[in-house]
Parts: C-alpha cells; sequence; structure tokens
C-alpha cells in the first residue's frame, strides 16, 4: 500500500477526530462488531493477523487507536495513514471514496458551518446571497441551512458539483466562481465589493483560499 506524506497522515487524522464529532453525511461508525487487522511484525513485512471481535463485549469491538477507521459493514479497521493513499483497503474501495477524499482535504465541516453562521450573525440573514446567489436568503434555508450548505463544501469536488448539490442557478455558479477566482487572483477589491468588513477580509480570504487550494475551481 502507497505510504503518504506525513503531513497529510496529520491532516488526516486531526480531519477524521473533528468528522467523528459532527455531524457530516459521511459515517465512519459503522456498525459495531468488526474483524481487526493489527501488524504481524513491527520489524518486517506487511502482513496482518486478524482478530475476530463478534463475541466480544461492546467495549472491546471498538476499533484501536491506531487503527481508527472503520470501513463499512464493520468487518474491518485501518490506520488513518492508508485513507486516500491510492490504494483501496476496505473491502468496499470506501478509504478511497472521492467524497470522502475531497472531504479530507478541505476544513472540517464544523469549522465551515461556524465560519458561513458567523458572516450571518454579522451581516444578517441575507448576506449569503452575495456569495450563493438568491436561493440563499433567510440564512440559507431555501438551500437546507447552514449544515447542509457547509457539507456540500466539503464534499463537492469542484465548484460545479457544489452547484448541482444545492441545485444552484447557473449564475449563481457562475458569479460564485468570480469571487473565488478573484481570491485566486488576489483581488480583494471584489471581496470588499460585497460588503465584507476591513476587520473579516483576513478571515474570508483564507477561507476561501483553502477551498480554491484543494481544487473547487477545478
Amino acid at each position: 500500500m502507497a505510504r503518504p506524506s506525513s503531513s497529510l497522515s496529520q491532516g488526516l487524522a486531526l480531519l477524521m477526530v473533528l468528522l467523528a464529532a459532527s455531524t457530516s453525511a459521511i459515517d465512519i461508525s459503522r456498525l459495531p462488531g468488526h474483524r481487526h487487522y493489527t501488524k504481524r511484525s513491527a520489524y518486517g513485512g506487511y502482513g496482518y493477523r486478524q482478530h475476530d471481535y463478534s463475541a466480544d463485549t461492546k467495549a472491546e469491538r471498538e476499533c484501536m487507536a491506531y487503527e481508527p477507521f472503520r470501513c463499512p459493514g464493520g468487518t474491518m479497521c485501518i490506520s488513518i495513514q492508508y485513507l486516500c493513499d491510492g490504494a483501496p483497503d476496505c473491502p468496499d474501495g470506501y478509504d478511497e471514496n472521492p467524497r470522502l477524499c475531497t472531504a479530507a482535504k478541505r476544513p472540517p465541516v464544523e469549522e465551515t458551518a461556524s465560519f458561513l453562521q458567523s458572516l450571518l450573525a454579522s451581516h444578517g440573514p441575507n448576506y449569503l446571497e452575495k456569495l450563493f446567489g438568491t436561493k440563499a436568503r433567510n440564512a440559507l434555508k431555501p438551500l437546507g441551512g447552514v449544515e447542509k450548505v457547509a457539507i456540500a463544501l466539503s464534499e463537492s469536488q469542484t465548484i460545479d458539483d457544489f452547484g448541482d448539490t444545492l441545485h444552484l442557478l447557473r449564475s449563481d455558479v457562475e458569479h460564485l466562481r468570480s469571487v473565488f477566482m478573484a481570491v485566486e487572483n488576489g483581488d480583494i477589491g471584489m471581496l470588499k465589493s460585497l460588503g465584507i468588513k476591513d476587520s473579516e477580509l483576513g478571515d474570508v480570504k483564507f477561507f476561501l483560499e483553502k477551498l480554491v487550494n484543494t481544487g473547487f475551481l477545478d
């Protein structure tokens, strides 16, 4: 199995901790019973021995700390370093699922939801209409609410996927694209034209850049 960089491993580990506490659509808890796989040797090869916890108590069936990701169906646990490394490890390949791997590169859902909520609190319930279009009025309720939009930003591979997920008008998607392109090109004036306060520019720019840097405009 391919080994990702240490920085990616650390980022994935942090992400999965946050995802486990969030209400994201990605459910990694699955079923409680599973067969646990651990390294056969600390010094040689990548053989694994299998331990079947199906008859153990509930507390003993949890994934071990060093292999905390439970594959769908509860049949196997794997290390965080094997998530999105290009080689499927779960029986159904879920650890290479595009939505999961996209979310692994994005800010955690809770962080995104908090950011959107802070903009609404500062500017009023219709402020995000300036970013997402007419459906974003009334605190994003026509789009399903703040949490749904945060999940879509986390899981959508591209801005077009995001628009399709939330059923945005094509004109609204193109407007949103222009905002992201302005950020990518360092055009702070575009953000100011949306009414973003000087005290907020740094945070907004940083947040949007994180999406751009993970392929949102591809």
